[in-house]
C-alpha cells in the first residue's frame, strides 16, 4: 500500500496572539524551510480562521487551531470551528468542548520546568491527570525545552548565538512516561512542535529575532503518513491530516541535522499488516519492522521499557508479548548522539 508522507510544524503563534509574524509570513518561512503544513495555535482565538487565512499558501497548508488556558493546563486543539472558552481550573471542560465539535486536542508542555529569566520563572505545567478524552500529548516542545535550560544570561546568550541546540536533549522524559502509561490502557498520539513565537527584542536601533520561524520549522516536526495524497483543497486536506494525528499515524522528529523523511515502522503477520497507531489482538507470528533514512541507534520500547537496542538503518523483532510498542532513534554526531526519531505505537492487546 502506498504511503504519502507530509512534514508539519505544530504549535505556532502568529500576530493574532504573541507571535511576531503574520500568517502569510509564517507560510513563506515554512516554504523556505521545506515543510508541508503548519499548525497555528494562537492563544484563546481562531481569528486566523475567521479572517480566511486557513488554507494553502506558498505551497504550504496552514491549519488554524488554538491554545487554551492561562497559568497552566495549556491545551492545543485542531478541528473546532468555533472558539472554545478557557477553563484553566477545569481542563476537562475544554477537552469536552473540543470533542463536542469533533476536534482533536493535545496536552502541551505538561512537565516544563521554567526559567527564572522568563515569565518570572513560571512553568505552564499540566497538573490534572484525571482528565479523559484528550487525543494525545506533545512530548517534545523545542521552545519550552530551550527555556528550561536557560539558567543565566551569559549562558543563554552563548547557547542562542553559538550552540542553539545545546539545551535540546530530546522528548521530555516525564511526558514519555505518561504517554507509555496511558498507552497501556488506550490508544494515544504523541506529537511534537516548536511553540514558535519568533520573539523580537528591541535593543536600541536593533530588533534581533530569537529563533525565527524558518529556523524553528527545521527542528521538532511531526510527520504524518497518509493513505492518499493531499489534494490542494483545504477542507479535504485538513481532514486527512487531523485523522492521521488522531489515529497516531505520525512520528516526531528532529529534522535539523539529518532529514527523517522515509522513516517507517510497522508489523506483519503473513499477509496481515499493522500500521503505526493501529491495534490488534495479540497472537503469535507478528514481526515488527522499521526502516530509517540513515543509520541510527534504535531502541524498541514496550510499555515504557527498552526491549531491544540495535544500530543500523533497519530493525526487526518478533512480538512475544502483548503491549504498546514504540521506537526511538538517536543519531551519532561527534563523540555523542542526538535525539532524532520517535514513533507512535503499535498496539498488541
Amino acid at each position: 500500500m502506498s504511503v504519502y508522507e507530509y512534514t508539519g510544524n505544530l504549535h505556532v503563534h502568529s500576530t493574532y496572539s504573541d507571535g511576531s509574524g503574520d500568517i502569510p509570513e509564517i507560510a513563506a518561512a515554512a516554504g523556505k524551510a521545506g515543510i508541508d503544513f503548519v499548525g497555528i495555535n494562537d492563544h484563546h482565538t481562531l481569528a486566523g480562521m475567521k479572517d480566511g487565512l486557513e488554507g494553502w499558501r506558498d505551497g504550504v497548508l496552514i491549519l488554524v487551531g488554538m491554545e487554551n488556558n492561562h497559568n497552566n493546563h495549556h491545551y492545543l486543539s485542531y478541528g473546532a470551528s468555533t472558539e472554545v472558552p478557557d477553563n484553566t481550573d477545569n481542563p476537562q471542560k475544554v477537552i469536552d468542548a473540543v470533542n463536542a465539535q469533533h476536534g482533536i486536542g493535545f496536552i502541551a508542555h505538561p512537565f516544563e520546568k521554567g526559567s527564572r529569566m522568563v515569565f518570572g520563572g513560571h512553568a505552564y505545567t499540566w497538573d490534572d491527570w484525571s482528565v479523559k478524552g484528550y487525543t494525545g500529548i506533545s512530548i517534545w516542545n523545542y521552545s519550552s525545552q530551550w527555556r528550561d535550560g536557560a539558567t543565566g544570561l551569559v549562558q543563554a546568550l552563548y547557547n542562542l548565538y553559538l550552540k542553539p541546540h545545546r539545551p535540546i536533549t530530546g522528548p521530555c522524559s516525564e511526558a514519555l512516561a505518561k504517554l507509555d502509561e496511558v498507552a497501556q490502557q488506550r490508544r494515544i498520539t504523541a506529537i511534537g512542535g516548536s511553540d514558535a513565537h519568533a520573539v523580537k527584542i528591541k535593543y536600541g536601533p536593533l530588533s534581533p529575532c530569537i529563533f525565527p520561524y524558518q529556523f524553528l520549522f527545521r527542528t521538532v516536526n511531526t510527520h504524518v503518513l497518509l493513505d492518499s495524497p493531499l489534494t490542494g483543497d483545504v477542507e479535504i486536506d485538513k481532514v486527512k491530516i487531523y485523522r492521521a494525528l488522531a489515529e497516531g499515524k505520525c512520528f516526531v522528529a528532529f529534522d535539523f541535522y539529518k532529514p527523517t523523511k522515509g522513516f517507517r515502522y510497522w508489523a506483519v503477520n503473513g499477509e496481515r499488516l499493522l500500521s503505526m497507531g493501529q491495534a490488534v489482538d495479540f497472537s503469535g507470528g507478528w514481526e515488527m519492522k522499521a526502516e530509517l533514512p540513515d543509520k541510527g541507534d534504535i531502541s524498541i520500547i514496550r510499555n515504557g521499557h527498552v526491549v531491544i537496542q540495535e544500530t543500523g538503518r533497519s530493525v526487526k523483532m518478533l512480538v512475544e508479548k502483548p503491549g504498546a510498542y514504540r521506537l526511538a532513534v538517536r543519531q551519532r554526531r561527534g563523540l555523542g548522539s542526538l535525539p532524532w526519531i520517535y514513533s507512535n505505537y503499535l498496539y498488541f492487546r
